[in-house]
Formats: structure tokens, sequence, C-alpha cells
């Protein structure tokens, strides 16, 4: 399930990377180019990947269940980042895999 969270944030951090909203609060430099074109089908892929992952490791009886619910557990945290400290936003999109794909590789 720690997999699917910090997986489920990360797409979500894609996505809000996505919007120039929420870009502009995350990053104080000004982003322009190719780079902030390919957050949304990168967010799109990962989402993907984590309703495989989901699918996989908990079949098609509560695997979906667990996705919905793994999106939404990533998604408070991610609101109230963005609400008050959007700058460790991006320090957390990148560690939290890292951490949930080790936990997830020690625990086999």
């Amino acid at each position: 399930m720690l997999l699917l969270v910090c997986l489920s944030f990360t797409t979500m951090v894609l996505f809000c990377l996505a919007m120039e909203k929420h870009r502009e609060q995350v990053f104080s430099i000004e982003m322009s180019g190719l780079l902030p074109r390919f957050f949304r089908p990168m967010a799109w892929l990962l989402l993907t990947l984590t309703a495989y992952t989901s699918v996989v490791l908990y079949g098609w009886s509560i695997g979906p269940a667990l996705f919905f619910g793994a999106l939404t557990a990533a998604l408070l945290p991610l609101i109230l980042l963005l609400t008050y400290q959007a700058r460790l936003i991006p320090i957390f999109a990148v560690i939290l895999p890292v951490v949930a794909i080790t936990s997830f590789i020690l625990a086999k």
C-alpha cells in the first residue's frame, strides 16, 4: 500500500506541475520550452502504471479500490503542501517513490 500511495503522490505532483498556476507556486523560476509539455503525459503514464501495479499486487477484486484509496490518501498531503509549503513538493515527489520501491524490494 505504501508503494501505491507514493506513486500516486508523484502522479498527482506531475498533474499539478502540468498546470501553470501550480508550477509557479512550486518553482520560483519561469519554466518554458518542452519540459512542461511532458508533465501531463508522464502523469498519465505513471497513473496507468500505478493502477496496473495495484491490480497485479492485490488482484481485480480489491486492487481498484486500493488504487482509488491510495489516490485519496496521496492527495491530502499534496493539497496541504501546496497550500503551506509548496517549495517542498519536488523533494517529496522524488524521495517518496525511492523509499517505497526500496521498502517493496526489502519486503520480498
